[in-house]
């Protein structure tokens, strides 16, 4: 009996180290979690004044999620108006994205063409 335990202990300690080397393999090539990508477009593309949320990329550093965004930001706006969307949809995205500490956010003028109907 005492080797058929010793057999089932070690299959759980493989079945356990398996999941935490792939955990630590992924974190370290900075993949992240697709859904979060996604979750961070959403909250994005709500903005008032955000035509187009052009890309969305994150990486972590440590246990620190950091993102960089690129947003497309309706032209007519001013200058002040397009740093205030991009300062609160820097906000938002922190608030909307589990673990998020940073965020930068690149605010391009939109041309007609990226502008939705």
């Amino acid at each position: 009996a005492d080797p058929i335990v010793g057999l089932l202990i070690t299959v759980a300690i493989v079945a356990v180290l398996r999941t935490v080397v792939r955990d630590v393999f992924h974190r370290l090539m900075d993949a992240v979690d697709p859904t979060l990508i996604d979750t961070a477009e959403a909250a994005l593309a709500v903005q008032p004044g955000v035509c187009l949320v052009r890309s969305v990329r994150m990486r972590w550093s440590g246990h620190r999620l950091l993102a960089d965004v690129e947003l497309d930001i309706d032209q007519k706006l001013s200058l002040a108006d397009a740093h205030r969307i991009a300062h609160q949809a820097e906000h938002d995205l922190i608030h909307a994205v589990p673990k998020l500490s940073a965020a930068t956010i690149h605010a391009y003028p939109a041309h007609r063409t990226t502008t939705p109907a």
